[in-house]
């Protein structure tokens, strides 16, 4: 349905309109919105692997929950990461809006930290900067489209890294992470399970166990689709880039529409997921 808006807005706004780009970046700041619902987190999977070790080694600590910094760090890292992206696409879409824009991403401060897995990829920092750095300051309507053709140009290579290492953080790295965790509960369940007295004791273990196999599983499979939908995110800004000499051709047009309504698709089936 909110496909045909913009084909409808398009027929009705005629060449001069940038319908398709404002839909886009509309669609691309809700899917990465939807980030900040994503769990477990790496915080949460440290939490719960922290938990899991002192059940094994039959230990209480008032200070169970340390250990856990460098994830929380991560976290963070990530919600920069897309705050800086949201920011990015707002003010990109203020900008072709038939609306005066004066939308600012000075607000983010400073350059990402180092993290160990940011330890040696200064570009992704540089990226960071870069976004961080780009500014609107209130454009006249005559040169709108200029100023979006040089954000578009200036900030492509900089979203492309930071998608880019956003799907990999996910992909990998916390994919990953719930693996560990999943590995570990199948031998916490296997010494649950040799110390089970009764035959009820045993089938709670089992059933415990199973029901949490399958939280893993989802978990990674929302991971893995919200990477997906990073990626989409990635190309259709690219085909902007591509395109941005002349975003009012049929074929800048179709190219950008075609990515919109694949993240509409996307955020349609997610909200079945969550």
């Amino acid at each position: 349905m909110r496909l045909l808006v913009v084909v409808v807005g398009l027929a009705v706004s005629g060449c001069y309109s940038l319908t398709h780009v404002q839909q886009f970046t509309a669609e691309a700041t809700e899917t990465l919105a939807q980030g900040a619902q994503l769990e477990p987190t790496f915080y949460q999977t440290c939490q719960q692997r922290q938990r899991m070790l002192l059940l094994q080694e039959g230990k209480l600590t008032r200070n169970f929950q340390e250990g856990c910094e460098l994830q929380q760090q991560a976290d963070t890292t990530l919600i920069q990461i897309r705050e800086a992206l949201t920011h990015y696409l707002l003010a990109l879409h203020q900008l072709v809006a038939s609306e005066r824009s004066s939308a600012s991403l000075a607000p983010l401060g400073d350059a990402l930290q180092s993290h160990p897995w940011l330890a040696e990829q200064g570009d992704l920092v540089a990226a960071y900067q870069e976004l961080a750095q780009l500014s609107l300051t209130g454009f006249t309507e005559r040169s709108r489209r200029k100023k979006a053709r040089e954000l578009i140009a200036r900030a492509n290579g900089s979203v492309q890294t930071l998608l880019e290492a956003y799907q990999f953080v996910l992909n990998d790295l916390l994919v990953e992470s719930i693996n560990r965790q999943q590995k570990m509960h199948f031998f916490y369940s296997r010494e649950l399970l040799d110390s089970a007295q009764s035959f009820l004791e045993k089938q709670q273990v089992i059933s415990t166990y199973m029901d949490q196999v399958l939280e893993y599983e989802t978990q990674q499979y929302r991971l893995q689709q919200y990477a997906e939908a990073l990626q989409t995110v990635g190309e259709g800004h690219e085909a902007v880039y591509q395109q941005r000499s002349d975003l009012q051709q049929q074929t800048a047009i179709e190219a950008v529409v075609h990515y919109t309504s694949q993240l509409q698709r996307m955020q349609l089936l997610s909200k079945f997921n969550f």
